[in-house]
């Protein structure tokens, strides 16, 4: 057999392999939000006295008005997203930013303050911050943007 014959049939049976656990992964990402919102839906119905105080909470700190925008409020609660090691917490509030028209280069910044005050711990959790991103930027592509609402 050619080098060349040998060599595109372990390209195509690489792709096999791989193409699959790519699409699992990327369904694992799109899962994530979702995932969150049901979870925040049964505790809701579990706890409602809880969540709503939680909820209450999170509207006065976030969307009410103030010295900083919201968008400015989405990047510290990033941060600590990332500090912490919060994945959901880094993909809603990722969300959250890009909502208020937060471009990928502001919330990749805002995010690197995160690594400066974690250091390594913080700076592996920046890959959900990208997915996160990625995310919205193909629900936001295919005009699927209600399931953020």
């Amino acid at each position: 057999m050619e080098k060349n014959t040998f060599l595109a049939i372990i390209l195509i049976i690489t792709c096999l392999i791989t193409l699959p656990k790519t699409q699992i992964l990327a369904q694992e990402k799109n899962n994530i939000y979702t995932e969150l919102s049901e979870f925040m839906e049964k505790f809701e119905k579990k706890c409602p006295d809880i969540a709503t105080g939680f909820s209450n909470l999170h509207n006065s700190v976030m969307n009410s008005g103030g010295q900083l925008s919201i968008k400015e409020k989405e990047f510290i609660a990033l941060g600590i997203a990332v500090s912490t090691r919060c994945e959901y917490c880094i993909y809603y509030h990722t969300i959250g930013a890009m909502k208020t028209g937060a471009t990928e280069e502001e919330i990749l910044e805002a995010a690197s303050v995160a690594i400066y005050m974690s250091g390594g711990p913080g700076y592996t959790y920046i890959k959900h911050v990208m997915d996160a991103i990625e995310v919205y930027s193909d629900m936001k592509e295919k005009n699927n943007t209600e399931k953020l609402e």
